[in-house]
């Protein structure tokens, strides 16, 4: 007796179809029977896509979200496989299935889905298999996980694992995947037979809230600062829970310290750092008591900080919860508050100057304020420069400008004070006030002065700088003329019978100048009295031309190109120069020299 089997199928049917056939020999003839036809559907298997690791949070089925079932989650740990359970505010929450959002952002201590969604892992159709895989953090975390398929021939492996904020630092095959707050990562997912790759995805951990008290002056942590979370609907110190988001933590913490937990768990926070683990959504606000001598909440604005950075690098977040104002806690949005305390700056320097020593009524003076700090580290804070002006001048319109460009003043009532405010100075840095004061008409003469200061909204104060200006009155019996000719010639021809030397720029010691007219001649009207020096400039004589002294007296010093001058009121004053041609330096002619 003879049975076959006979499956007839080919590549492009999608059912196999199975008859069976018996022979047998019937005394000398051969008899044989068909069995009935079996057809075995085949589906085709969907196609091999890369395997994709998905994150997802649990979430409040009022608040939207979808359905997904997570099966029970296996952990090995150093005793053998451990099953995770959800325990603190989460204990009790449906897994199975569970109400989820897609997660690129958790914060850390709360539950974390993972999903990983591979065809080639199916291994069974007929079965829920099962996929050992190991999470790593770049915080030196690993931890291996038994996920299960979530059912029958699906290719979607999920599983929970509980999370926990660094520091301290993580445990490997403890269950708990440690992450540090305000990172932003990529969480791996490897296979455990092989160690490789199997997907990655983006994850940045949040936490409710945390941060730095620094110092708004250079940007360095302050240790020793006590921050109280307090909840602004009543005024009271929140409740703040632990890591594992059950354990009593307390609602104030000393920056830099080390913190205790009602289960026993340890957080050690860096100098400056400050975190509350958990906090339920409300409306809070940080009351924050830096050590002496700084204060808060600063005065800093957040422009004045821009350029700080935090010990890991990125710039400091000021955010209104830096200066003492409320903010909301809100799941799971950002929470990185960075707060600013003011510590008393150093010394501000200030110079003060004139653009000239005497004016008369109607003259225009520039002054110029030089401020500086003193302090080479350290930044001021914002400077706020007050002048008090002289009754006999005035401000003139629009001329007050900070390193060289107009800026924002104010001046008193009675034109008696200028107020300019000033940005916070860098350590070291300086900057320059410029403006113009106008000589009233009804000045009296005399002396006048004008005294500057200058403070940081820190409470540093500058010593008084002053500048003064002596008043004339502009008449002809207070002032003197000075005349003169530049000639050629040298010292052995007289000056009548000299040729006179145009174009040369002749110059008083405050600026003023003349150039000599076609007749060498020059003058200088409504000289103040007293004690001048009249020069003129080499280089404006003609080629082939050198000055000369042909004046043998202390009044020229030895000098060819100036001279002493010093006379009374109404006085009239000549001072002639020599020069001649080439090299010839021959000895004054004593017949003629002045």
């Amino acid at each position: 007796m003879l049975c076959a089997l006979a499956p007839v199928a080919t590549l492009a049917q999608t059912t196999i179809s199975n008859t069976a056939t018996i022979l047998w020999d019937a005394g000398t003839s051969r008899a044989g029977q068909y069995s009935n036809k079996v057809d075995i559907p085949v589906r085709p298997a969907p196609p091999a896509g890369p395997p994709k690791l998905s994150t997802f949070h649990l979430s409040d089925s009022s608040g939207g979200g979808s359905s997904l079932a997570v099966p029970t989650t296996m952990c090995q740990t150093s005793a053998g496989l451990e099953e995770i359970k959800i325990s603190g505010v989460f204990a009790g929450v449906e897994l199975n299935p569970a109400t989820v959002t897609p997660a690129t952002s958790i914060r850390a201590g709360e539950p974390l889905i993972i999903a990983v969604d591979s065809v080639l892992d199916n291994a069974d159709p007929l079965t829920i298999d099962l996929l050992t895989i190991t999470l790593t953090t770049p915080g030196g975390d690993a931890e291996t996980l038994r996920l299960q398929e979530t059912g029958v021939n699906t290719g979607k492996f999920v599983g929970v694992i509980r999370t926990a904020a660094i520091p301290p630092m993580p445990v490997k095959s403890d269950c708990v995947l440690s992450v540090r707050p305000g990172d932003s990562l990529n969480l791996s997912g490897l296979r455990s037979s092989t160690g490789t790759l199997i997907a990655s995805a983006p994850l940045e951990i949040l936490v409710d809230p945390f941060g730095i008290v620094f110092d708004s002056g250079d940007g360095k942590p302050v240790p020793g600062s006590r921050v109280t979370l307090i909840n602004a609907d009543t005024g009271q110190p929140a409740s703040v829970f632990g890591d594992d988001g059950v354990s009593t933590f307390p609602s104030s913490v000393i920056t830099g310290s080390t913190v205790t937990d009602s289960s026993g768990a340890r957080y050690v926070f860096p100098p400056g750092d400050y975190r509350f683990p958990f906090a339920r959504a409300g409306n809070y606000r940080l009351l924050v008591e830096p050590p002496a001598p700084y204060s808060a909440p600063s005065l800093a604005r957040p422009a004045d900080l821009a350029d700080f950075r935090r010990p890991d690098g990125p710039p400091y977040t000021i955010v209104d919860g830096s200066y003492g104002l409320v903010f909301r806690l809100s799941d799971p949005a950002p929470v990185r508050i960075d707060v600013p305390v003011d510590r008393p700056g150093g010394a501000l320097i200030l110079t003060k100057s004139a653009s000239q020593p005497a004016a008369t009524v109607g003259d225009g003076i520039q002054y110029r304020i030089s401020v500086r700090n003193g302090d080479a580290v350290r930044s001021t804070g914002a400077i706020t420069v007050t002048d008090i002006l002289p009754p006999e001048m005035r401000l003139r319109k629009d001329t007050v400008r900070y390193n060289s460009s107009l800026t924002a003043y104010t001046v008193s009532p009675d034109g008696s004070t200028l107020t300019v405010p000033l940005p916070a100075l860098r350590g070291g840095g300086s900057g320059l006030i410029t403006y113009l004061l106008e000589v009233r008409p009804d000045a009296k003469p005399g002396m006048t002065m004008n005294r500057a200061s200058a403070r940081d909204n820190r409470g540093a104060q500058s010593p008084i700088a002053d500048a003064t200006v002596r008043i004339t009155r502009d008449g002809l019996g207070d002032r003197m003329t000075i005349i003169g000719r530049i000639t050629d010639g040298g010292c052995k021809i007289a000056p009548e019978a000299a040729t006179g030397i145009m174009g040369v720029r002749v110059m008083l010691q405050d600026g003023s100048y003349a150039v000599t007219d076609s007749e060498g001649r020059y003058h200088f009207e409504g000289v103040l009295p007293g004690l001048n020096v009249v020069q003129f400039d080499p280089s404006s004589l003609p080629a082939g031309q050198v000055p000369q002294n042909c004046t043998q007296n202390a009044r020229a010093g030895g000098s060819a190109i100036s001279r002493f001058v010093e006379g009374q009121g109404g006085a009239l004053i000549r001072v002639d120069f020599r020069s001649t041609v080439g090299d010839n330096l021959s000895r004054p002619d004593a017949d003629i020299a002045k």
